[in-house]
């Protein structure tokens, strides 16, 4: 393998490293409280000291329509992430659910300046007939900055649905067939993810509960190049409620890339019951 191409394969990994850092939710096993709607708020906070960083309130609705059953997530945030500071972020995603699965039908992710201004949105619509994933991400006015079509694979998702993915997982862990996805990443690109269970540990919230969580950790599979990664990159961990719904609790990694801010987001009030 000639410089040129370790060089380009250690970029990858960097930056998929940073995908994992942003709250979000993906598509496979419906997971969500009886309830239909379930919102939680969290922080971002800075993993050398726990300062906070950004703060954010995710919800995801059930409902209804014509026979099939369909869930909407959204997302609000605001506070500093990655290069940019003093911005808000708001995504929106819709997914059905078919024989107990969760697809993904579009999301769209909006971040914007501290006055309101759009500073980029990305796009992406799951076309299951066509079996293709159409992304695109739009300036401030608008105008197109990138667009790409991937061929869609199983156990896929994008950045802003990843949570409830690995959600699914949770659910299904003790499948060993269950262990890998497929990320589609605003840069834009398709990576292939793999997943490993940690273990068991306790975790207390900030109401002073105490939740037994399932912790895991996300490796970005890179062939041969797999093993250097995880020396140069801070492991990145998630941990999920041990029992149903299996609700998401915690973060830790990297931001957004190699030399980027090393963060633990977390949820600080919600229906974890």
């Amino acid at each position: 393998m000639n410089q040129h191409s370790l060089s380009l394969k250690l970029m990858v990994l960097f930056f998929v490293a940073a995908v994992f850092a942003v709250p979000s939710a993906p598509g496979v096993q419906a997971s969500v409280p009886g309830d239909t709607r379930h919102t939680v708020r969290g922080v971002y906070v800075y993993k050398k000291d726990s300062a906070p960083r950004s703060e954010f309130e995710s919800s995801f609705s059930r409902r209804e329509e014509g026979g099939r059953v369909f869930y909407d997530m959204t997302e609000q945030g605001k506070g500093n992430y990655d290069k940019y500071e003093n911005i808000s972020w708001n995504i929106q995603a819709r997914m059905e659910e078919k024989e107990g699965l969760l697809y993904l039908i579009e999301s769209r992710r909006v971040i914007k300046d501290e006055g309101g201004k759009t500073i980029i949105e990305y796009s992406k619509v799951f076309d299951y007939e066509k079996r293709t994933v159409h992304y695109r991400a739009l300036d401030g006015k608008g105008k197109k900055i990138s667009e790409k079509i991937f061929r869609l694979k199983e156990q896929m998702t994008d950045d802003s649905t990843m949570i409830y993915f690995l959600t699914a997982f949770i659910a299904r862990r003790d499948d060993k067939s269950y262990r890998r996805f497929y990320l589609v990443t605003n840069e834009p690109e398709l990576y292939k993810i793999d997943i490993k269970i940690i273990g068991v540990e306790e975790i207390k919230l900030d109401d002073g509960k105490v939740i037994s969580a399932v912790k895991i950790r996300i490796i970005p599979n890179l062939g041969l190049l797999t093993g250097l990664s995880k020396l140069i990159v801070p492991p990145t961990y998630l941990w999920y409620r041990q029992e149903p719904p299996y609700q998401w609790i915690k973060y830790e990694g990297l931001e957004t890339g190699l030399g980027s801010t090393h963060i633990v987001s977390y949820v600080t009030q919600g229906q974890l019951k």
